[in-house]
């Protein structure tokens, strides 16, 4: 059954229209601690990706430390886009927070993904924190928007300097959105952040 056997799921994205075959995807679900699966037309569930990121916890959830991990999942059908938001461990053992874009078949996507980007450059100056990290996320046309949590740190949240306690704009590629309303006043190059209404 394709409703049980997932381990601390967050975030689900369906497929809009999936394709007719047995094998082709009908739906992604995240697990906190780092897979995403894949639930096909017949019901199986496949891993999608796993191991692409390093998570070094010491105590098992419900504990608030362990609340990190793979937070949110959304696609983008036209271009086979898998998006997925989590937070993660670096080589100084510092949470901060990252977006993976996976590839995959434009439309009906696929069972594993054909290649990877990073958006790490977005991220890789600010401090996440357990329960305020990275989370949901949504397509909309060519833009991205991503929620980011305040790392724990609620002053950065009123600051157009810092990525954290925002929601995010981008383009699909990570890229600045040249009419967000606060672009011309970010000193951040990669992203705008989004406050009420935008073009």
């Amino acid at each position: 059954m394709d409703s049980e056997g997932f381990q601390f799921p967050t975030a689900i994205a369906f497929v809009p229209d999936p394709g007719p075959e047995a094998k082709d995807p009908l739906y992604f679900v995240t697990e906190l601690r780092g897979q995403v699966r894949v639930v096909i037309n017949d019901r199986s569930v496949m891993t999608f990706a796993d191991n692409f990121f390093s998570l070094r916890t010491k105590r098992v959830v419900p504990e608030i430390e362990e609340e990190a991990g793979l937070g949110g999942i959304c696609l983008a059908p036209q271009h086979g886009y898998v998006f997925v938001t989590f937070s993660y461990h670096d080589s100084g053992n510092v949470l901060r927070n990252n977006i993976v874009r996976f590839q995959t078949s434009p439309q009906k996507f696929s069972v594993a993904p054909t290649a990877r980007m990073d958006f790490m450059e977005i991220f890789d100056t600010y401090r996440a924190a357990p329960s305020h990290q990275i989370g949901a996320c949504s397509v909309e046309g060519e833009q991205l928007y991503v929620s980011v949590g305040d790392g724990a740190q609620t002053a950065q949240s009123q600051s157009l300097d810092s990525a954290l306690g925002k929601i995010l704009r981008m383009t699909l590629d990570g890229k600045p959105v040249v009419k967000n309303p606060f672009f011309k006043n970010m000193t951040l190059t990669i992203f705008e952040t989004i406050y009420g209404h935008a073009d």
